[in-house]
């Protein structure tokens, strides 16, 4: 940024002059750091005429070319945009003209993300624009005033750049001058890339002397500073710097003059934007850097490879921090509907009549038929152990220990032992969802359904402090006894350290008995799992609270764990993927590196779960997520989690065909599993297949009663749908199930500012701010509520929350 006094250079972010002390220029007055202070032929003011037909409204700012002024086209009734040129470029004739045939090319890109350009006039000597108005702001004040912008916030401006981006290349037009002042944002967020074509056009001699230069320093690709032709990889470096300074609140390279910045574009490589924003995500930081590679041959080719990799980081983040592009709204901004109480009123002795009439309906018609399955060589399958000992507050070990079991069980390599989980699937097959005991007659029906060969039956009872454990193993078809054991030890833990290895080694010895021998599972549990029962019940609650997507829930049960036993690994590989929901990245990565640091403590099975994870987030290699997630489908075809999660990262990589495939398989092996259809739900969402989303999110809902994600799922779906009043509806719906439910009240209050009560929006921003769990939740309400308070004239109140979340970065 020029002073004006002494003529000295300064970075744009200055507000005085380091070399005379005087105050530059504010950014309204001055747009780019290396231009030059134009005279025109004629000022226009507001009110007044500009070439017979254009009233003028006001001036919007100035740039390298000229002035822009919002008019009124009195011809056709409309506003437009006029650029008045500067005088030194209309009066080179030959720029002129270059840049009349450029318009007849940039014409052509008709798309949402680019800035009309309409026709080259002449009026009294001087030459203008006429473009479209954007009612909006350009994206470098944007940046001034908000700073460092989220990565929600950066990767959702990106991916519609790089949108109109792709559009012009296609026509084979290269921009030459992007930078975030010729990006517009309007009111709806939606971004909108401006004067395509120019750039090329100012390619004559003598126009660097003149004071224009043909890019700007500050976001010229390293070919450009050399004077070399350029291609569409010139676009996308300038696109990588937009980023960067999206998301660390300055450009990549800075100097005093045109020519140092210039020399640093060719040689210096910048520092990484994680290091000067913690809050960037090292995926994203890594497509930043690759953007602004200095060979062009190492860049991303196409702006169609940055979307992509944009897209999928957007969609492993959680869904609080993603920005979602608003729809233009179906329905009015209140929608309210009464009926009257005589209409709603039916008289209980109907209700009665008619629950009784659909009881005996239900028992006479046929139950769900029960199909048998051939058996499966080498399979054994262990259900609910029963307490003896008298106090409930043991029940918990009535799940626990067949879990123990099955791990223990499954670490011989030659059986096929049936998950709980997998027990649990076909409890749903027969109607039976809510079962939480499974006894020795439903046992034996499973199984057969299964076509597993041998079962496992067991109890256990205390006196004083000596826990007992019997078992039986029975073969499924004949119900001969296999074999019996029983095992004892001082305290409830002595169940993990001798108690389950010894009735491990027992079954295996017992199911031997009619077949080739099985050899027992070497590792002891507590090397496979934990030393501390208390630990496993902890991490038993926190993932079936995670399961129901209360995170906040989890994490407290899963914290528990670690702490009760700081080596218990898969508990760490849950605790990852509860903070991941609600935004704690930093947590979230150290559990993971945990995790496998210690990953030798798991199983086979849950070393993929593991490996997967850290691929993903740590190595941030899609490529080797979705092979160790393939390989585990392979290896354990039967197992759901595994197809499921590859159901999930299929969606997130937009391949949503696929991902559908794999959905129904999960839902072939559980046709009930309520997260399955929240899955396909999404899928189908965002194919905007709208009717096949909500009949999957309903699904949900019925499989999964008094849970509040399966109706936050369908407020989404109502939202992308432009239904806002029934998405508020539905969230707040929500929010009565369970009031610290993350995020919502931040979408309630978002979707408030759609509909302009700014108010309204204030007081939800406060609830999900007075609920947030961690630094950049909290920091993202405090953001919200400092653009609300902006939106409102509140500057001092919008700084004010500015500095709050400035403090939570």
């Amino acid at each position: 940024m020029k002073c004006l006094k002494c003529q000295n250079e300064n970075p744009e972010d200055t507000l005085y002059c380091g070399k005379c002390g005087t105050q530059l220029p504010s950014l309204k007055e001055v747009s780019a750091p290396t231009e030059t202070i134009e005279t025109f032929k004629e000022e226009l003011t507001t009110g007044t005429t500009f070439a017979g037909r254009y009233q003028i409204i006001e001036e919007l700012g100035k740039g390298g070319m000229g002035k822009v002024y919002k008019v009124l086209d009195t011809k056709i009734k409309e506003k437009i945009a006029i650029k008045l040129l500067k005088p030194e470029i209309a009066s080179d004739k030959n720029t002129i003209e270059r840049f009349s045939n450029e318009l007849k090319f940039s014409r052509k890109i008709r798309h949402e993300n680019v800035c009309r350009m309409y026709d080259l006039n002449e009026e009294k000597g001087t030459h203008y624009i006429t473009m479209e108005y954007i009612h909006g702001e350009d994206l470098k004040r944007l940046i001034r005033k908000m700073g460092q912008m989220s990565a929600g916030q950066a990767i959702s401006l990106a991916k519609q750049m790089c949108e109109g981006l792709a559009e012009a290349h296609k026509l084979g037009i290269v921009h030459r001058d992007l930078k975030p002042q010729n990006i517009m944002v309007d009111e709806e967020g939606k971004a909108r890339i401006m004067d395509f074509g120019i750039a090329r056009s100012l390619k004559g001699k003598g126009m660097t002397g003149a004071g224009v230069m043909i890019g700007t320093p500050e976001y010229m690709s390293p070919e450009q500073v050399e004077g070399k032709d350029v291609d569409q990889r010139s676009d996308i470096y300038s696109l990588g710097v937009i980023l960067y300074e999206m998301v660390t609140g300055r450009v990549p390279f800075e100097g005093d003059t045109p020519f140092t910045i210039g020399v640093k574009q060719k040689s210096e490589i910048p520092r990484e934007p994680g290091e000067l924003n913690s809050q960037v995500p090292s995926d994203l930081s890594g497509v930043i850097m690759k953007c602004l590679e200095k060979d062009k041959e190492k860049r991303y080719q196409s702006v169609g490879e940055v979307r992509s990799e944009l897209i999928a980081i957007e969609k492993g983040m959680p869904i609080t921090e993603r920005i979602i592009p608003e729809r233009k709204p179906i329905t009015s901004r209140e929608i309210t509907v009464t009926f009257g109480l005589k209409k709603l009123f039916i008289p209980a002795l109907v209700i009665i009549a008619v629950i009784i009439a659909a009881v005996v309906i239900w028992q006479l018609l046929p139950q769900k038929e029960v199909v048998f399955a051939p058996k499966i060589e080498n399979s054994i399958a262990v259900v609910s152990f029963e307490n003896q000992t008298g106090d409930e507050a043991y029940d918990y070990l009535q799940k626990a220990i067949p879990n123990l079991l099955i791990t223990s069980l499954e670490q011989t390599g030659e059986l096929y032992v049936v998950t709980w989980e997998r027990m649990s699937d076909l409890l749903d097959q027969m109607g039976k969802k809510d079962t939480e005991v499974i006894g020795r007659k439903l046992g034996f029906k499973l199984c057969r359904m299964e076509g597993v060969e041998s079962i496992i039956l067991g109890s256990f009872i205390k006196a004083e402090n000596m826990f007992a454990t019997d078992i039986k193993v029975l073969d499924v078809e004949t119900k001969k006894l296999l074999k019996s054991a029983s095992s004892k030890g001082m305290g409830v833990d002595s169940i993990l350290k001798t108690q389950i290895d010894e009735l491990s080694k027992e079954i295996t010895e017992g199911i031997g008995l009619a077949r080739e021998r099985i050899k027992p599972a070497k590792v002891p549990i507590t090397d496979v799992t934990t030393s501390s029962m208390e630990a496993y019940k902890y991490f038993m609650e926190g993932v079936e609270s995670g399961h129901k997507f209360y995170h906040k829930d989890a994490i407290g049960f899963l914290e528990k764990a670690v702490e009760l036993d700081p080596d218990f690994a898969l508990a760490y590989g849950y605790l990852a993927g509860s903070y991941s929901w609600i935004g704690d990245i930093g947590a979230r990565d150290e559990a993971i590196k945990k995790a496998k640091a210690l990953s030798q403590k798991v199983t086979d099975k849950e070393r993929f779960f593991i490996e997967a994870n850290y691929a993903r987030y740590i190595e941030r290699n899609r490529e080797k997520t979705l092979s160790v997630v393939q390989q585990a489908v392979n290896k354990y075809p039967k197992e759901k989690d595994f197809h499921y999660w590859l159901g999930v990262l299929y969606r997130i990589e937009e391949k949503y065909e696929k991902a559908v495939e794999e959905l129904n398989k999960v839902l072939e092996l559980d046709p009930n599993f309520g997260e399955a259809h929240n899955e396909l739900g999404y899928a189908y969402l965002f194919k905007e297949n709208f009717e096949k989303s909500l009949e999957h999110f309903k699904k949900y809902a019925s499989l999964n009663p008094g849970d509040a994600n399966p109706i936050d799922s369908t407020a989404e779906a109502y939202f992308l749908m432009g239904r806002l009043d029934e998405a508020i509806a539905k969230y707040k719906e929500a929010l009565e199930i369970k009031p610290d439910w993350l995020g919502t009240s931040l979408k309630i209050g978002y979707i408030y500012a759609l509909k302009e009560d700014y108010l309204e929006a204030m007081k939800w921003v406060d609830k999900d701010i007075a609920i947030a769990t961690s630094p950049g939740l909290k920091r993202q309400g405090y953001l919200y509520k400092s653009f609300y308070h902006f939106w409102l004239g509140n500057l001092e109140k919008s700084l004010i929350d500015l500095q709050k979340a400035e403090e939570l970065a």
